[in-house]
């Protein structure tokens, strides 16, 4: 009974997508903005291009994402998260501050929460400095035939 209501809550979350991204897609990969020089650009994908793998949701392709650094996705159990090539290696985690509720951003080879001054390290999530009280929660990521998934339950 339980997952016909995770089933019927993740349609749920992809109609809201839906409704709300730009091109009627199921799954939008949003690369921040920055005030360094990393390129950054919004990319949507379709849902019916994403062959599903067990444990792991499909967010997009590599190619989408050009020669951005990191992006935001919205993970359906865990909200907005953010996506970021950290050392040639994509990770994941919440884009929620463990402080308060607030979006963190990749910038100057950190996670900085701009609410606070929080920091932390982009490759586990560790907070590195500011007043969070725990790291951000990781998803693995897997990157397969230039599709990236991530995770669906945390490291």
């Amino acid at each position: 009974m339980a997952s016909v209501f995770l089933v019927i809550g993740a349609v749920g979350i992809v109609e809201l997508v839906d409704r709300l991204a730009p091109a009627q897609s199921a799954v939008v990969l949003t690369s921040q903005s920055s005030q360094s020089s990393r390129t950054s650009q919004s990319v949507s994908t379709s849902a019916a291009s994403a062959s599903s793998l067990q444990g792991y949701i499909y967010v997009g392709k590599v190619t989408d994402l050009g020669s951005a650094v990191s992006a935001y996705f919205t993970h359906p159990t865990y909200g907005n998260s953010i996506l970021l090539l950290v050392g040639g290696q994509w990770k994941a985690f919440t884009a929620t501050c463990t402080h308060q509720v607030c979006t963190v951003e990749y910038r100057n080879s950190e996670i900085y929460c701009p609410c606070h001054g929080g920091t932390f390290d982009p490759t586990n999530g560790a907070v590195t400095g500011g007043p969070p009280p725990s790291p951000l929660t990781e998803f693995g990521v897997l990157v397969q035939s230039g599709a990236i998934y991530v995770s669906s339950t945390p490291m």
